[in-house]
């Protein structure tokens, strides 16, 4: 890694599905959770006729509030977190490391992963639940948070917010939501789809399978 001639603190931006757990637990809800019509949807978006943020939007609409209780218990029954996520987390607070969960996930699944795995103090942005008078559900952003017309909650904004404080940002994702935020970060840790995506587009990275990886690259 090339030294930061400005000598420049750090901070970390780290996505959640996928990322934090080793599967996508917004997929998860969905095809296990939404009312039939999410596979017509799922087909629009990989013929490239929708984006990220269009297709959550309408898989949204097929979630029922009634059903919510029930979604969290089978989140936390099956979410796994990757190897290594406290030791990063303990070592970023140990150093003052500001560190931020940036998620295009739903809240209710994420808070509810994150508290039962001891992380419920870490600082997160994600979109949050609603739902009308029919039970529907439909997304929201907490004050301060901006939306993103394509990949739902805006991961750019959050990086610019850390550059104008002075922070040098890492950015460790793994899917196409992070696909904007690795063009603006300094440093950008990638796995799965992420990495390709990188790849394809000459952005430099450092790939990961553990948090472990990217502790390494903290410390240094």
């Amino acid at each position: 890694m090339i030294p930061d001639p400005q000598n420049k603190r750090l901070a970390v931006l780290v996505d959640f599905d996928g990322t934090i757990t080793t599967r996508d637990m917004g997929d998860l809800v969905v095809e296990e959770f939404a009312e039939p019509g999410w596979e017509s949807l799922l087909d629009l978006y990989r013929a490239g006729e929708i984006n990220v943020r269009e297709i959550w939007a309408r898989e949204m609409k097929l979630l029922r509030k009634d059903r919510e209780a029930e979604a969290v218990a089978r989140c936390l029954d099956v979410a796994e977190i990757r190897e290594g996520f406290s030791e990063l987390v303990d070592y970023c607070n140990s150093n003052a490391i500001p560190m931020e969960v940036a998620s295009s996930g739903l809240d209710f699944y994420v808070d509810a992963i994150l508290a039962a795995n001891g992380f419920g103090d870490l600082p997160r942005v994600r979109p949050v639940t609603k739902y009308d008078s029919d039970g529907r559900g439909f997304m929201v952003m907490d004050e301060g948070v901006e939306d993103c017309g394509m990949t739902a909650m805006c991961k750019c904004a959050r990086i610019w917010r850390l550059r104008r404080m002075g922070y040098r940002v890492m950015f460790i994702g793994d899917g196409i939501s992070d696909a904007c935020a690795v063009t603006q970060a300094d440093i950008v840790m990638a796995t799965g789809r992420l990495r390709a995506t990188c790849t394809e587009k000459g952005i430099e990275h450092t790939p990961f399978e553990s948090f472990h990886d990217v502790l390494d690259v903290v410390k240094t």
